[in-house]
């Protein structure tokens, strides 16, 4: 896992997290505390997001992490976040420059703060100095 997992997971949650950070990619503190506070709604949870986002189906998994991309940049997520979809989204086979054209695509509805939050991030993962 990414980051520690809490000291009182059971052998089944930390093998879980493990799989669950495999298959995506990343962990996020959501996931590590849920594994101690309650497991079941855990389990229950990824199951929607196998469904929606992780599992395939029409859309390959660049797509989708252009879409979490553009999706964070207009919610104003922290820059970390999107960095981190950044990342998989360059993994997956997206370009710099199609991350940053996915971003411009949507800079109309999202509107200019949004989207430099977006720029932020991208800068940061390309290692452009700001």
């Amino acid at each position: 896992m990414n980051k520690d997992a809490p000291t009182n997971l059971t052998k089944e949650a930390r093998a879980y997290l493990n799989k669950t950070e495999q298959i995506r990619g990343y962990t996020l503190d959501m996931h590590r505390i849920m594994a101690a506070a309650d497991f079941e709604w855990l389990t229950e949870y990824n199951k929607f997001i196998e469904a929606t986002y992780t599992g395939q189906r029409n859309l390959d998994r660049k797509t989708k992490e252009l879409l979490q991309v553009v999706v964070e940049t207009a919610l104003r997520a922290d820059v970390e976040q999107i960095q981190e979809h950044i990342r998989l989204a360059i993994h997956e086979g997206a370009t710099p420059r199609e991350v940053l054209e996915a971003m411009e695509a949507v800079i109309a509805p999202m509107g200019a703060l949004a989207f430099r939050r977006g720029l932020q991030a991208w800068a940061t993962e390309m290692d452009i100095d700001t």
